[in-house]
């Protein structure tokens, strides 16, 4: 009997054919593949050179250590995009580049530094510096060797740093040329400002965590009050704020409402000192009684929160006389009055805004409408200046605990905020003390709260035309 032949089953497959071998074996084909990627940008260029050309300009990751999943996604993304163009045909001009300066670096020079028993107050500036740019410039290697094993294209031979005194000229001539046109001026606006890294913060570089915070509900006498209505001549008539941040009220200048709002003149009998009237929006009345624990009081009259715009008012314990020494004749003469404005919602508080222009981006909007300049008097290290009153110069307005929260960031005491209520009672200013946890920024560095304060800056005029700049 004849012997069947034995059939090998994969020969009965239509299978592909391929020259890929069948296991990866990367730490033997990593270094061929690269060594045929080699020239490769270069080569293309001069494949494609006369052709529309493709420009992606690259923003700069920092040079501060190695690449991570943000970076091999922003990388990645990028160089999608890139190939996807060359293959409808385009030159491709992708230079990439790294920012060398700021405190990412600065912060892990005095992280080295700090091994060493050293901060960087021992260190000349010089030096400083010096240790920086090693820093940048061995981090800008690491990194550009591993951009270049993703595969991503681009002049890695010639990228751009920040750093390169090349660069720098650029940037200072460019500048020069914005300035020979006189649209550029030096001002103040808030920012988001960390008082224990000393430095401005853009929004992407605050994060949000839970916090707990004052809840103060201040009231401010209002001047002529019979304008209001004849019946209240002579009465002790309060605008009321409401307020987490009491640190700020050192620099009120004004009080925002509504215009369109229906505030309601509230008497509140023997339940406060001297038969007091608040004025409240009357949508929020409920609300301001539940949370103040206060007995309701008698409604006296309403008026258009329009017909408060123009009345003036007494701060609680600044005096024009103190602050004329710090501000200019036009904000003294304008301040202390209440203003419309169009960010006063009835969504919480009393419907009345607590307005310091030097702490705060609506109230720096309306600040800069009717002439109040960005008043901020706290340092960059967050304390108190000369231009607050007595009790309360060199205060912080924020001291670390040492301790931490679930997510990892900074308890802290306020010092500022405590005195600042102290002051409010003895000046029979404070309606209601309560406490507050709600979301509050704090610094992706040290993990901290940030404060919004005005800090001196160059600004660009955006709202005149730049027409055609000036030749070097």
């Amino acid at each position: 009997m004849e012997e069947k032949k034995k059939i090998d089953l994969k020969e009965t497959l239509n299978l592909p054919k391929t020259d890929f071998p069948m296991k990866a074996n990367l730490p033997k084909r990593e270094p061929q593949i690269l060594e045929l990627w080699k020239d490769l940008y270069e080569k293309i260029k001069k494949e494609r050179k006369g052709k529309p050309r493709w420009v992606l300009h690259d923003g700069p990751p920092y040079a501060n250590g190695a690449i991570h999943i943000g970076h091999a996604l922003n990388k990645i993304l990028k160089d999608v995009i890139n190939k996807y163009e060359l293959m409808l045909g385009k030159e491709l001009d992708f230079v990439p580049g790294w920012d060398c300066h700021g405190l990412p670096i600065e912060l892990k020079v005095e992280e080295q530094l700090k091994e060493k028993g050293l901060s960087k107050e021992q260190v000349p500036k010089p030096e400083f510096r010096r240790m920086c740019r090693e820093y940048a410039a061995k981090w800008v290697e690491v990194q550009k060797r591993d951009f270049v094993r993703l595969g991503v294209l681009g002049d890695w031979k010639n990228p751009y740093l920040t750093m390169d005194p090349a660069y720098q000229a650029t940037e200072i001539r460019e500048l020069g040329r914005i300035f020979r046109r006189g649209i550029v001026y030096r001002g103040k606006k808030p920012v988001y400002w960390c008082i224990f890294c000393t430095t401005a913060e853009a929004e992407a570089e605050v994060e949000y965590s839970e916090k707990k915070d004052p809840s103060v509900f201040v009231k401010f006498r209002v001047k002529n009050p019979e304008s209001l209505a004849p019946n209240l001549k002579d009465r002790k008539v309060y605008a009321i704020i409401w307020t987490t941040t009491p640190w700020t009220l050192p620099a009120n200048l004004g009080i925002m409402v509504n215009p369109e709002a229906e505030y309601a003149l509230v008497e509140m009998g023997d339940l406060t000192p001297g038969d007091e009237v608040f004025i409240v929006a009357k949508e929020l009345m409920d609300s301001f009684f539940e949370q103040t624990g206060l007995p309701e009081g008698i409604i006296l009259g309403t008026v258009k929160g329009e017909k408060l715009v123009g009345l003036e008012y007494e701060h609680p314990f600044n005096t024009k006389e103190f602050l004329s020494k710090f501000l200019s004749p036009r904000t003294v003469e304008n301040m202390w009055k209440i203003y419309p404005s169009e960010f006063v919602t009835l969504d919480a508080g009393t419907g009345l805004v607590h307005m310091a222009p030097g702490h705060g981006a609506e109230d720096y909007a309306v600040g800069k409408r009717y002439g109040l300049e960005p008043f901020a008097p706290v340092d960059d290290e967050g304390r108190y200046t000369d231009e607050v009153i007595e009790p309360l110069r060199g205060l912080r307005i924020y001291e670390q605990t040492g301790r931490r929260n679930k997510e990892g960031y900074q308890i802290v005491r306020s010092p500022a905020n405590y005195q600042v209520i102290e002051i409010l009672k003895e000046k029979n200013a404070l309606a209601s003390l309560g406490d507050l946890k709600h979301s509050y920024p704090h610094c992706w560095r040290c993990k901290s709260p940030v404060i919004f304060r005005a800090t001196p800056q160059w600004f660009i005029a955006m709202d005149e035309p730049m027409g055609d700049l000036p030749e070097d």
